[in-house]
Parts: C-alpha cells; structure tokens; sequence
C-alpha cells in the first residue's frame, strides 16, 4: 500500500531520542523524521491526517 505514493509516513524526532532510536533503526517505509511543529504544518495542508 505504501507504494501506491497516497501517503506518507514521519517519525517523530523527540520520540526517537526518548527512546534513542537512531534512523537506521527505523523501517524502510519511513519517509521523513520530523519535530511537532513541523509535522504540524505538513499536516495542515493534508487531505486527511492519521496520527497513531
């Protein structure tokens, strides 16, 4: 489905430091890494916003 290029998929950067996941431990799926504020403005301009 991620391959259909309809989504994308952030990881979010406090999180991964909380918790001090590095970016190669994440999956190849991850298209970005990003802080709230700056997913907070990809997501204002999105159709539909999912955050889990």
């Amino acid at each position: 489905m991620k391959a259909s290029g309809l989504f994308k998929i952030y990881a979010c950067s406090p999180t991964m430091e909380m918790f001090s996941v590095k970016k190669e431990d994440l999956i190849p799926e991850v298209d970005e890494i990003a802080g709230a504020s700056a997913f907070l403005d990809l997501a204002s301009d999105a159709d539909i916003t999912l955050l889990v």
